[in-house]
């Protein structure tokens, strides 16, 4: 892309983001983006005037909105949301603002459909882009919305875990219907904790296994590399770093499948961490033997992973 064409974009997204009001999409459960986080979501989609976009959900409507300005008269937003009373509110408010395709005047060119997230809607034209705006559990991405892009095309993404949300990934659409993708940096800090209901903790510690490490895990998995690292190798796993446990501050790690927890102190200056854990599940341990697989693999960051959507498989390959 020219320097021009930048230019022309850079203006085609203010314009967009200063003519669509956020307010209006305020209203109902279901609250909408901050306009700086939708402003680095679509820019890494990359949508551009006339191009064939398709959202999976909906939500309040303000993405859709935002992206009605950017693709313009002769471009079409799809989006679909699973929930009838959210998909009702939303086309509500883009039939208010001149947007929806079946309604009123205006640009007019946005459809709402109620949909599940994996029914993917059959475009009579290839998509441009995809927006998945809710975040997608790993290795779900649904493979009809790669399937539904043409080869040139960008998905966007967050695969998240029970342990970790995000980061935003843009999927590329090979002319072989494989999407390859990478992390973005800027979005790192949305690899937030799952919160956990350690309600059983007190009654059981006196069947807890005790050990100790050298490993401060509560530090590590503030990293975003360390975490999502963790996330990627422990299916099934919450954690929380902010419970008490017999007054030590700790990192707390939870199974809701198996009901097994585990609870690892904080650093306090030593280089020996208590750790207890029950369960069917030995979560501390395998903790533990994510963080080493990804240290001895010397700790690449999340943006050099690269990610792969395919008709049989999904996968997350960390270099070294």
């Amino acid at each position: 892309m020219g320097a021009n064409e930048d230019a022309r974009s850079d203006a085609r997204y203010e314009a967009a983001f200063a003519t669509v009001d956020r307010d209006d999409f305020a209203a109902g459960p279901q609250r909408p983006p901050s306009a700086a986080a939708l402003e680095r979501t679509l820019r890494l989609l990359g949508a551009r005037s006339g191009d064939r976009v398709l959202e999976i959900g909906t939500g309040s409507g303000y993405p859709a909105a935002v992206l009605s300005e950017i693709v313009g008269r002769h471009g079409d937003v799809v989006t679909t949301e699973a929930d009838v009373d959210v998909a009702s509110q939303a086309r509500e408010r883009l039939i208010a603002s001149g947007r929806e395709s079946r309604y009123g005047a205006g640009l007019i060119n946005v459809t709402v459909l109620r949909r599940e997230p994996s029914d993917v809607p059959a475009p009579p034209q290839l998509w441009d882009r995809v927006l998945l705006s809710a975040p997608v559990p790993l290795g779900r991405v649904p493979y009809a919305a790669v399937a539904g892009t043409r080869p040139g095309g960008v998905l966007v993404a967050q695969p998240s875990t029970e342990f970790a949300t995000g980061p935003l990934v843009r999927f590329d659409v090979g002319s072989d219907g494989v999407a390859t993708g990478t992390a973005d940096p800027s979005s790192m800090e949305r690899t937030i904790p799952r919160p956990t209901a350690p309600s059983r903790l007190d009654a059981m510690l006196g069947e807890v296994d005790v050990s100790h490490t050298t490993i401060d895990v509560a530090n590590l998995v503030r990293h975003p590399g360390w975490r999502y690292a963790v996330a990627v190798a422990v299916p099934s796993c919450r954690y929380q770093d902010t419970v008490i446990v017999e007054d030590r501050p700790g990192l707390v790690l939870t199974d809701p499948m198996t009901s097994s927890w585990a609870h690892i102190e904080h650093g306090d200056g030593s280089d020996n961490y208590t750790v207890r854990q029950t369960g069917p599940r030995l979560l501390a341990d395998e903790v533990l033997a994510a963080i080493r697989w990804y240290a001895d693999r010397g700790a690449p960051p999340l943006e050099s992973w690269t990610w792969e959507v395919s008709p049989d498989r999904q996968c997350v390959t960390i270099p070294g």
